[in-house]
């Protein structure tokens, strides 16, 4: 009979502790897809920099086969990443729903730059991350909520 008990409680105790660190793993997951996603676009704003810079008068949506000799080696671009120079001014956008966490995450890395956050649906403009308006206006081809950086 004690053996049983000593199994139980030792079944107990495992499951406890396995369901004490899952939500911190996930948080852990989560914290890393959302850094991954955030350097992801960072390095896809420092080509179109390099691009830009060599190619001053460059509008409109720049192709990716245009960026390809100026991304570092071995950098793979996220699909949902586009831009768009309007004005003289370079905007690099998600196309669709980036990851949780990735425009915190930015903000961090750009240290809390007010020219990275969400395109409000409202106003139709950046938001940063803290959850300020910015008062930038955003073009109408970047989709409300679209995460954006603003600028080389």
């Amino acid at each position: 009979m004690v053996p049983i008990w000593v199994a139980a409680v030792f079944f107990a105790l495992m499951v406890y502790f396995t369901g004490q660190a899952a939500p911190r793993q996930e948080a852990a997951t989560a914290s890393i897809v959302a850094s991954v996603s955030a350097t992801n676009m960072l390095a896809y704003r420092n080509a179109l920099s390099r691009y830009l810079g060599a190619n001053p008068g460059a509008s409109g949506v720049i192709q990716d086969h245009a960026l390809e000799s100026y991304w570092l080696p071995g950098y793979k671009k996220n699909p949902l990443w586009t831009n768009l120079v309007q004005g003289g001014q370079l905007y690099v956008y998600a196309s669709g729903s980036a990851e949780v966490g990735t425009v915190h995450r930015l903000a961090e890395m750009t240290r809390k730059s007010f020219l990275v956050g969400t395109k409000s649906a409202i106003t139709g403009r950046l938001v940063s991350s803290t959850g300020l308006d910015t008062g930038i206006s955003l073009p109408t081809a970047i989709p409300d909520g679209a995460v954006v950086i603003v600028g080389t």
